[in-house]
């Protein structure tokens, strides 16, 4: 790294269309959650429904059914968040195919 010039490793949602596509019913319940939101991003979205998890008076069949893969989804993102910290941008990409893989099962598990 260079005295002025920073070089970064990151992962962004290129698309935050996307995630009303690929996870209608999740996003949905993601961004209705009372959180301060930067962008509306995977990470935001992920972010958002651990929250609510911990936070909203969701149903018990909610709790139970969606409980598991959203605190799963918050150790993969933290765990892409810290691939990147190590500068690891190949097993960053990893931990990102199974974070989506997660969402996929949650939006097909979703309880309301």
């Amino acid at each position: 790294m260079g005295e002025a010039l920073q070089i970064r490793v990151s992962a962004v949602t290129w698309n935050e269309d996307l995630l009303e596509k690929l996870w209608p019913r999740l996003s949905e319940l993601a961004f209705s959650i009372p959180v301060r939101f930067e962008k509306h991003g995977v990470f935001d979205m992920v972010k958002a429904l651990d929250e609510g998890l911990t936070f909203m008076d969701w149903s018990t069949a909610r709790k139970e059914k969606m409980g598991p893969g959203i605190r799963e989804a918050a150790r993969l993102k933290k765990a892409i968040e810290e691939a990147l910290a190590a500068w690891d941008p190949r097993a960053a990409n990893k931990l990102s195919d199974q974070l989506e893989s997660m969402l996929d099962t949650l939006e097909q598990n979703f309880t309301e």
